[in-house]
């Protein structure tokens, strides 16, 4: 969007950031949008910035993830690489299990993972023909595994809406991942 923005006139743009609880962050967002390199040391300065070796950060992100999780909080794990990416779901997943929110068994997605009933998962590609009782599937819906069938195909409902569906098994092994990283 970056290149039609600037090449035309009288481009819509934001101007109020509400997405954030202190003003601070409002503030430090938008420098970091401006490209204004001092915005990171108004992250360090409050304590946002954290360094270390790649376990190291992984388990911060993951008990800060789990944290938030636990307080009934919804969040994500955001990850650069596919291989970190299946690491965070993996780990998530086996600690869901082992707490009992989550069927120990499911079916694998493209990526590697695993998911089952209880999982939360995300949709990667908009299919307006698979029904959800609202319209089609779209490219980030939120879901979570309500059943597993035979043919792998699995029974979802949208997180945060009135959607269910049962999207084919190709569809969901190809275009579902983990809803956590």
């Amino acid at each position: 969007f970056h290149l039609p923005a600037k090449d035309r006139d009288g481009v819509p743009q934001l101007h109020d950031v509400r997405r954030f609880r202190h003003e601070w962050e409002r503030a430090a967002s938008v420098d970091l949008r401006d490209g204004r390199v001092d915005a990171a040391d108004t992250y360090a300065e409050h304590g946002r910035v954290e360094g270390g070796d790649r376990e190291s950060m992984l388990d911060l992100l993951y008990e800060a993830w789990r944290n938030d999780v636990q307080a009934g909080m919804r969040s994500l794990m955001i990850a650069s690489d596919s291989r970190t990416v299946l690491d965070l779901n993996n780990r998530a997943r086996a600690d869901r299990v082992e707490a009992g929110a989550v069927s120990p068994t499911g079916v694998e997605t493209a990526a590697g993972s695993v998911v089952g009933v209880g999982d939360s998962v995300v949709t990667r590609r908009n299919q307006r023909g698979l029904a959800t009782g609202r319209g089609g599937v779209k490219n980030g819906d939120q879901w979570t595994v309500t059943a597993l069938r035979r043919d792998g195909a699995v029974d979802v409902r949208q997180t945060n809406g009135t959607g269910r569906g049962t999207p084919p098994a190709a569809y969901g092994a190809e275009h579902g991942a983990p809803g956590r990283a």
